[in-house]
């Protein structure tokens, strides 16, 4: 009985070196299966603050099935990534909103590869200002120098306190009485 143990313990061990063997031979000669970017291009020559610009990148090796990512300098374009279509092309439409050197990159699996770019200011056109608005002013207006008609007193205008019937109306009653 302790034969039979010892053989197949062998056995097994013999089966299982044979089994790591040959994985580890299947593994070392197969292609390498990853995914390639292989150029990245832009469209336009002079790039400009707000202006949009399609980028492309060409992709090879197992591109089916792995997202593909967009970045301007290290900030994601893509942030759940894109599948390339067709198969083996990715595109994006970027429009930069700073001047200066950009770095856009593209990724896909472990592979990327980036391009640098310098953006002018453009040519942005200011609003039309307008002049800040003011009450028109209005010249200050004198009423005309014109008198109200007055009536000089008589000479027998009466006394505030008196009461007597020396002004006019007290000559006109005078009259009727015949006082002077």
């Amino acid at each position: 009985m302790r034969y039979n143990n010892t053989r197949r313990r062998i056995g097994a061990g013999a089966a299982g070196l044979a089994i790591a063997a040959g994985t580890g031979i299947v593994i070392a000669m197969s292609p390498t299966a990853q995914a390639t970017v292989d150029t990245i291009t832009l469209s336009g020559s002079d790039f400009q603050v707000g202006s949009t610009y399609t980028a492309t990148a060409d992709l090879s090796g197992a591109s089916v099935g792995l997202l593909v990512y967009w970045s301007d300098n290290g900030t994601s374009l893509t942030s759940v990534g894109k599948v390339p279509w067709p198969p083996g092309h990715a595109s994006l439409d970027w429009t930069p909103t700073t001047p200066g050197q950009h770095i856009l990159t593209v990724s896909q699996g472990s592979s990327s590869k980036s391009v640098v770019l310098n953006v002018g200011g453009g040519t942005t056109t200011p609003p039309p200002t307008t002049p800040p608005t003011t009450p028109p002013t209005t010249p200050p207006t004198t009423p005309p120098a014109t008198t109200p008609p007055t009536t000089s007193p008589s000479s027998g205008s009466g006394s505030s306190s008196s009461g007597s019937g020396t002004g006019s109306a007290g000559k006109l009653l005078g009259g009727l009485f015949g006082s002077s």
